[in-house]
């Protein structure tokens, strides 16, 4: 299963990653200067939307190109039978902010209160119901995960709120009836 394979792609890579340089001063006072050197202008904070793309693919992602429609720029990843995108926000010139994961799922089974119970229950990952569009139309379970972006840090910052938003997209998946659990094994 592709997903299983991705996982551990994301599992891989976050055992590998070598933790960033810790930032240290020296205890004392600062050298003195006859000059105010004017603050560096700050550079825009986040990741690339290509950066964060291509990081996805590195890790084993089947992830479609750029899109850009209607204002938002995302990409869409096929994870095994599940699809979601990647929506990039708070970006300037193609260097964005935060990142949101977001999945929908249909079907007869979903309701509010479905929806609810999973938020009541579960961290991270959060969702909200919406109906369907004509009478009798599936409604549908909408589940994210914003994730904020730094400088400085790289790619690397994508690996552990990747890892919370494909360890745990199967379990809403399943709670909204997506996937059906196996039955046990008769005794």
């Amino acid at each position: 299963m592709i997903h299983r394979r991705f996982a551990a792609a994301l599992a891989t890579a976050a055992l590998l990653a070598a933790p960033g340089a810790a930032l240290a001063a020296t205890p004392g006072a600062m050298p003195q200067t006859s000059y105010q050197a004017a603050p560096a202008a700050p550079a825009q904070a986040g990741l690339a939307v290509t950066a964060v793309r291509d990081w996805l693919v590195s890790v084993g992602a089947t992830v479609s190109e750029v899109n850009r429609a209607e204002g938002r720029i995302s990409v869409t990843v096929n994870d095994g039978p599940m699809t979601w995108l990647v929506f990039f926000n708070g970006c300037e010139a193609d260097v964005c902010g935060d990142i949101q994961y977001m999945a929908a799922f249909s079907n007869a089974t979903i309701t509010p209160e479905l929806v609810n119970q999973w938020n009541l229950e579960h961290r991270f990952l959060k969702a909200y119901y919406t109906p369907g569009t004509t009478a009798g139309a599936a409604g549908t379970a909408i589940v994210q995960y914003d994730v904020l972006l730094v400088n400085g840090v790289g790619t690397e910052q994508l690996i552990d709120p990747t890892s919370v938003w494909v360890g745990v997209l199967p379990t809403f998946a399943t709670h909204v009836g997506f996937f059906v659990p196996e039955a046990a094994p008769a005794q």
